[in-house]
């Protein structure tokens, strides 16, 4: 039955969003004390904006920059703390599945298998006899020796790190590790729902093959990923805002990164 179990699902996902719901109530009840959440910020800023939406997605996923070694081993450092899994099985996803066959049948998680399918359920049925996922789009990663480290020990150090800390300081352990993941897992999700659902949250710039929204409220909230249709009309571009559309106000706030990109 082990060999059976989506890891993915109940070792991330559902004990990160429970830990990160038990943080909440403990700040709301006054039991972490609310500058905690100063920690929180700053790790949702390196995991959430340099970890995922800069480092697995534009980086590593769609190539805008080539980085020294030192650099994509920071950003596959954060990137975990996201909850994600490794930028191997994220980058495959992402290649493979969702641009190639945005919103078909093949696109792993498009609401046109529903909302909660969209959401959390599609990785909830990948399991070791049932991977889903084809490492072959990410194959450029396999064969670098760092991509494949933090493959590889990807949920030790998701779950090692933040223990860690917890022996110093169990307060900060909740709010710099565990609950920045179930942010970061929320977004990711809401961004997999709202910028392919086919009720209109949000609007359309370009008529791509898909149905891509744009969402402001996502795009300043998840760091432009909320951009999406535009981000679909032309997924090379590092900027997900003003430099496709052409609009001032469509700001990517993955930007503010870029000097940590020049090499």
């Amino acid at each position: 039955m082990l060999k059976n179990i989506s890891r993915a699902f109940w070792f991330s996902f559902v004990p990160m969003t429970l830990l990160g719901l038990i943080t909440i109530g403990l700040l709301i009840a006054g039991i972490i004390p609310a500058y905690y959440l100063i920690a929180t910020f700053i790790m949702w800023v390196l995991v959430g904006g340099l970890g995922i939406a800069v480092g697995y997605h534009r980086v590593i996923s769609h190539k805008t920059h080539t980085l020294p070694t030192w650099k994509e081993n920071i950003i596959l450092f954060l990137a975990v703390f996201a909850g994600q899994g490794s930028s191997i099985f994220w980058t495959a996803i992402h290649r493979g599945y969702h641009h190639s066959h945005a919103d078909t049948e093949r696109d792993l998680h498009s609401p046109l298998h529903g909302i909660w399918h969209a959401f959390a359920g599609w990785f909830s049925h990948m399991t070791e006899e049932n991977p889903m996922v084809n490492p072959k789009y990410a194959v450029d990663l396999m064969r670098k020796p760092n991509h494949i480290w933090f493959h590889k020990y990807q949920q030790r150090i998701l779950w090692g790190v933040p223990l860690l800390v917890a022996i110093f300081s169990w307060k900060l352990a909740l709010t710099g590790f565990f609950l920045v993941t179930a942010i970061c897992l929320a977004q990711e999700n809401l961004i997999n729902v709202v910028g392919h659902m086919k009720l209109k949250i949000g609007y359309r710039n370009f008529e791509t093959k898909d149905n891509s929204h744009n969402n402001i409220l996502l795009a300043y909230l998840a760091w432009g990923q909320g951009w999406h249709n535009n981000h679909h009309y032309d997924p090379k571009s590092f900027d997900f805002g003003s430099s496709i559309s052409g609009k001032w106000w469509e700001y990517d706030p993955c930007k503010l990164f870029l000097p940590f990109l020049k090499n």
